[in-house]
């Protein structure tokens, strides 16, 4: 390109008779000189602060616990994926359950975010972004745990294992033998005869013709008589076994041992038929390959009569079964509930820990507490008018299809409530005092909520979030509903009603004042963040795609480097213009691809000492197969030729903010302008687009300007000069290849 320099007079007739001879004696001008050009030209006094190189290095810790036993790949990214399709990631790795990948990398100057992206070996994806302090960005996927879980079930599903399910958490012999407190002082705390899985197996066995002749209908703890009027007694009188050919279908019923749990035990491997059987004070112990079976249409366990179904039973019934526990019975169920009818567990504990499938879960009286870590299904819990008498904890997956309600309700990390009707949420649970509580990645789904005093709390932490999606809001107080922390809302408040039906318009102040209240929204179709679809979470939150792409998103990202050929330029920054990239199969090579030149002189590009482009004899015009002396892609109607790409070994420790790419000229070389030069050299993030040939940087990007002259700015359009607004570039400053 044609340099109007302040070189002496003899230097310009010395050059323009020796061409490109090295006998022409050049002396180097000053930085003050140059900083003088670079006022003169571009119209503004250089802050000495300002600096040239828009690249940041920074460490990325991220720690990543899902609980999946696998890798993961971990990406960072500029912009977040999920809702972009242009987007570039500044570092990739392999990151493996409960580890932190702790990273080097760069990033631009004025950003402050960045996006991490964990991929499942399924590709299924969830994103979280953070802020950039101190030059560190750190992330915690779900939590740090103190012991990984020893068997992850699927991506999103919780463990029972980790800290947030801990206090909660219970197993088959914490139920097979309970451990009661009193919540009052006047409690009578029944006494635990202790059992096991293995004593069981050698019970005594009944059968029909056992239970027929030996019991006569009579209870199970109480002997038959001879004519002589003695007692005849069947085994211990207290623990009895169905082995696995046998089905039992005689009717027997229970008096049990007052005030004792496991006085009387059945353990159950064949089927057992309940045909309205009294079932006082007994605990059922259904076995791998065991069945109950619902034959009629009520059966009640009383006092401390209770079930514990071990995994691979189950407990099936006829249509319109009522299955009812009654007076804190400690139930579990780790095998299968099966049957279109009622499992009523009034004031009890129950404790799912894989698939129930009812009509209706229901329990009515003061002190149910239902905890599941598995999959519940049913039509309703019929707990609309009663629903403070009980507490859920939710570790998994539960849905109700038609109307249901809840007092206190905690769903743990990677859980889902969906309510197909109405959501009937009281405020705190009146016994045990529980809290609406969300925590991470968990989620409420219904048709509507109508509501009665509820806060509901999502997690503290500032990377954690929940969501309540709902259709519509029934309220009759503008603190019936109210939400606290990182709890999301997904509603449209123009669906707010009374209870009573009358629609809430925006001219009711005081209403409203339930809607101002709730300061964090969200939609699933432009959502920030993701629930990916699994085994607790269904269809998850804004995961669209049933089969995910198996495609990681995005490309490296990628630095532009523009030089000026002389120290007294005209500041079109396109004499020589190179894009730097990772490989994106390669994270070991880089990408260096020349853009363009505008430069009379003959060029060479470096990298520290080595010259790149070692094919088309290296100089930057023959690169593109020219001659020198030609501008190539900076002259709108001028020569154009694609772009060229080189590939290089990353050198160790690499780093945008410290590479030393430069260009060298017949008379001095080129490198990027430090701090207190003026911009003859620069590293611009992304593809950026060069001026035209003789149009000035200042000219085609006025933001460069106020940039320049002042590096303290936090005017954001301005620390992000490069970027394009509605004024800036100015196209027709800017070299277009398709003109």
């Amino acid at each position: 390109m044609k340099k109007y320099l302040k070189y002496s007079l003899a230097f310009l007739i010395a050059a323009l008779f020796a061409g490109c001879s090295h006998d022409v004696v050049f002396t180097e001008p000053s930085n003050e000189e140059a900083l003088q050009n670079a006022a003169e030209r571009l119209g503004v006094e250089i802050d000495p602060n300002q600096k040239w190189n828009l690249a940041t290095a920074i460490q990325a810790n991220v720690s990543v616990n899902l609980g999946l036993d696998q890798e993961y790949t971990l990406v960072i990214y500029d912009k977040n994926p999920l809702f972009n399709d242009d987007v570039h990631y500044y570092a990739k790795t392999m990151v493996t359950e409960g580890d932190t990948a702790r990273l080097n990398l760069d990033m631009p100057t004025a950003d402050s975010v960045l996006y991490a992206a964990v991929f499942d070996s399924k590709y299924r994806r969830i994103v979280q972004s953070a802020y950039v302090e101190d030059s560190v960005f750190n992330i915690s996927f779900g939590g740090k745990q103190e012991e990984p879980a020893a068997e992850a079930r699927s991506w999103n599903r919780a463990s029972e294992t980790d800290d947030d399910a801990a206090p909660y958490a219970k197993t088959l012999n914490d139920y097979l033998n309970p451990f009661y407190t009193k919540v009052n002082s006047w409690d009578q705390v029944p006494t635990v005869d202790q059992i096991s899985l293995e004593q069981m197996k050698n019970y005594t066995i009944i059968d029909d013709d056992i239970v027929g002749s030996k019991f006569q209908g009579r209870s199970l703890q109480n002997p038959t008589y001879n004519r002589q009027g003695q007692p005849e007694y069947y085994g211990d009188m207290r623990h009895y076994r169905v082995p696995a050919n046998v089905e039992l279908r005689q009717i027997f019923n229970t008096n049990g041992y007052n005030g004792v749990v496991n006085g009387l035990v059945v353990y159950i491997e064949g089927k057992v038929h309940l045909v309205g059987n009294s079932l006082n004070d007994i605990t059922l112990v259904v076995a791998d390959g065991g069945e109950i079976i619902l034959d009629t249409d009520e059966n009640h366990f009383s006092n401390q009569g209770r079930f514990v179904v071990c995994p691979g039973g189950k407990i099936t019934g006829k249509n319109g079964a009522v299955f009812n526990v009654n007076n804190g019975g400690w139930c579990y169920n780790a095998g299968t509930i099966d049957y279109n009818g009622t499992l009523n567990l009034n004031g009890s504990r129950f404790y799912n820990n894989n698939i129930v499938n009812v009509d209706v879960l229901m329990g009515t009286t003061q002190g149910t507490h239902f905890t599941n870590f598995g999959h519940i299904t049913a039509r309703t819990n019929a707990m609309q008018a009663d629903a403070y008498n009980q507490d859920i904890v939710n570790g998994c997956y539960m849905k109700f299809t038609e109307n249901s309600g809840v007092g206190g309700l905690i769903m743990l990390k990677n859980s889902r409530l969906d309510v197909g009707g109405q959501l009937y949420i009281t405020g705190n649970g009146l016994y045990g005092g529980f809290l609406n509580e969300l925590h991470h990645l968990s989620m409420i789904t219904a048709g509507s909520i109508k509501a009665n005093g509820a806060t509901i709390y999502g997690p503290r932490n500032y990377n954690e979030f929940a969501v309540v999606k709902v259709g519509s809001v029934f309220a009759n107080n503008d603190t019936d509903l109210q939400t606290a922390y990182n709890l999301y809302m997904d509603w449209n408040p123009s669906n707010f009603y009374y209870h009573y039906g009358a629609k809430i318009d925006n001219s009711n102040t005081y209403m409203r004042g339930l809607v101002y209240r709730i300061s964090k929204w969200t939609n699933e179709d432009n959502s920030t963040f993701t629930i990916p679809r699994g085994d607790c979470t269904g269809t998850g939150y804004h995961d669209t795609s049933s089969v995910p792409s198996q495609d990681i998103p995005g490309e490296p990202a990628v630095w532009t480097y523009a030089f000026e050929d002389t120290p007294l330029g005209d500041y079109d920054m396109n004499d020589v213009v190179i894009r730097v990239n990772e490989n994106a199969e390669d994270e070991n090579v880089l990408d260096v691809t020349l853009c363009a030149t505008g430069a009379a002189f003959n060029l060479n590009v470096y990298l520290d000492d080595k010259m790149l482009f070692a094919g088309g004899g290296k100089e930057v015009h023959r690169i593109f197969g020219h001659q020198g002396g030609v501008f190539i892609n900076t002259v709108n109607n001028g020569i154009k030729e694609e772009f060229v790409t080189t590939t290089i070994t990353k050198p160790a420790n690499f780093s945008y903010e410290t590479a030393d790419f430069w260009i060298k000229t017949p008379y001095m070389e080129v490198h990027v302008a430090k701090q207190g030069q003026d911009p003859h050299g620069i590293v611009v993030p992304g593809k950026w687009r060069w001026p035209r040939e003789a149009h000035s940087i200042k000219d085609a990007y006025p933001n460069f300007i106020e940039f320049a002259k002042d590096a303290s700015t936090t005017d954001e359009t301005v620390r992000k000069w490069y970027q394009t607004t509605q004024t800036n570039p100015v196209e027709d400053e800017i070299y277009k290849p398709e003109n």
